[in-house]
């Protein structure tokens, strides 16, 4: 009875089983021919192709190959052509960087095809390029306007001015297709950063985990020419909005605000990088707080920059103006500089309650030591109203009093020099009362850092020992 029951399954089955040995065959033959079908073209000589790959280069992502080392077919991870240790240039541009593998992912009819030779897309890996900061307009344009997919990985960039570079950015990555269309991420100062072009004309940048980002909004998106628009910047609760249009040589900022919590003022500047740099600022400071001067290391930002210093060049207008009813000591500021190979011209002007401070004066930051050379002016026409604001109780007559003042003043060490005082009636103060006043100067009001000598209270006890 078994047996019956075993030859009924087995003949049911038969026909089943002879198929799926069948099929095993199919399979086999199919695996062999796809291997054979993709692994084939390992053997070809791609060399005599370069013709046609450059045309594609040229013809669907305006690249010119110009030089190479190897063209090579590769399987995985799928079906591509990679190209090492190649240099390239973009059409019509005068921008050229080399990359360590091009890899171009064929489709499969261009695998064995010799005509009409196109990619999928192509991927940049390991890449070099250096780049004058006039032309990063023409990058971003060439981006923005290619059609075709294109990946890059591992871009070290150095913008640069002339010769001299500005600055480096590694590590950069970028796609024009899918999820992460127009997304850039690398790393700039050893941070790591974001920068997006989003479809709505905004642009997001962040330095990652700094507190650095900020958010700009192009009105005017033709690269090629100018880019207007206005941005929002947060550095560390430092809160910056302005206005600009950048074009080749220049950008300018207008309608300008920065707030933090020890100042508070608006701004117009013109940066200009071609063809040199330089900057010409108005600053109308609306607060400021003493906070803000502890925060400033003269003697460090002179030390460690002056390779850059040398190469600033800027033109500046500072203004401050109490409030209406304020009863500050400071009624109003202005002040110019003009800074040029590391030498600063200056003027200034302090408005105070019951006269005012005039000042002019030069220093070359660039030096080992550098000096302030200055010639002051101080007329105060009610001084007991300016001593009273300062709790100095002396007992003088309230007579105008003419000071005039010319010395040096020496950064880092401290030290100033007085060639000339003359005090009440034009009376040139003798060898002595220079003397008097130098050690008083150097004692009291220049202890500590340089802008501590503008503290109320070092003025204060200043005054006290010298009346």
């Amino acid at each position: 009875m078994i047996n019956k029951i075993n030859k009924s399954i087995h003949n049911r089955y038969l026909n089943f089983y002879k198929f799926f040995f069948y099929l095993r065959h199919l399979f086999a033959i199919f695996i062999v021919t796809t291997g054979l079908f993709f692994l084939i073209p390992k053997f070809f000589d791609y060399e005599k192709k370069q013709v046609l790959i450059k045309e594609h280069l040229l013809n669907d992502y305006n690249l010119e190959l110009n030089d190479y080392k190897l063209i090579e077919y590769k399987v995985f991870p799928l079906p591509n052509l990679v190209i090492q240790e190649a240099s390239f240039k973009i059409k019509e541009k005068p921008l050229k960087f080399k990359t360590k593998n091009l890899n171009i992912n064929l489709r499969l009819k261009d695998i064995y095809g010799h005509k009409n030779f196109k990619s999928k897309k192509i991927s940049f890996i390991e890449n070099e390029m250096s780049l004058d900061i006039k032309e990063t307009k023409k990058l971003l344009s060439y981006f923005k306007e290619l059609k075709n997919k294109l990946d890059i990985k591992d871009l070290n960039l150095n913008i640069k001015k002339k010769e001299f570079s500005l600055i480096k950015i590694k590590n950069v990555n970028f796609s024009n297709y899918g999820y992460n269309k127009y997304i850039f991420n690398g790393e700039i100062f050893d941070k790591n950063f974001l920068f997006v072009i989003k479809e709505n004309k905004n642009i997001e940048f962040k330095i990652l985990d700094t507190g650095i980002n900020a958010d700009f909004t192009y009105k005017k998106d033709n690269f090629k020419n100018s880019i207007i628009g206005s941005s929002k910047v947060n550095i560390l609760n430092n809160f910056l909005r302005f206005e600009f249009k950048l074009d080749t040589n220049q950008v300018e900022m207008i309608k300008s605000n920065f707030r933090n919590k020890v100042l508070s003022a608006q701004f117009n500047s013109l940066i200009k990088y071609n063809p040199y740099f330089s900057i010409n600022s108005n600053i109308d400071i609306n607060k400021i707080d003493e906070k803000f001067f502890k925060s400033i290391n003269l003697e460090k930002i002179l030390t460690e920059n002056k390779k850059v210093i040398k190469k600033i060049n800027s033109i500046n207008k500072i203004n401050y103006k109490a409030k209406k009813y304020s009863s500050d000591l400071i009624r109003s500021y202005s002040l110019n500089t003009n800074l040029a190979y590391g030498r600063l011209d200056f003027t200034n002007k302090i408005q105070i309650l019951g006269g005012n401070i005039i000042c002019k004066g030069d220093s070359i930051f660039i030096d080992q030591y550098p000096r302030l050379n200055f010639i002051c002016s101080l007329k105060l026409n009610n001084p007991k109203k300016f001593l009273k604001k300062l709790s100095v109780s002396k007992n003088i007559k309230n007579d105008p009093l003419n000071i005039e003042v010319e010395g040096s003043l020496n950064i880092f060490r401290r030290k100033i020099n007085f060639n000339k005082i003359n005090l009440k009636n034009n009376i040139e103060a003798n060898i002595e009362d220079k003397q008097y006043f130098k050690d008083a100067f150097e004692k009291i009001m220049y202890d500590e850092n340089f802008f501590d000598i503008f503290k109320i209270n070092k003025i204060k006890d200043f005054l006290i020992a010298v009346i």
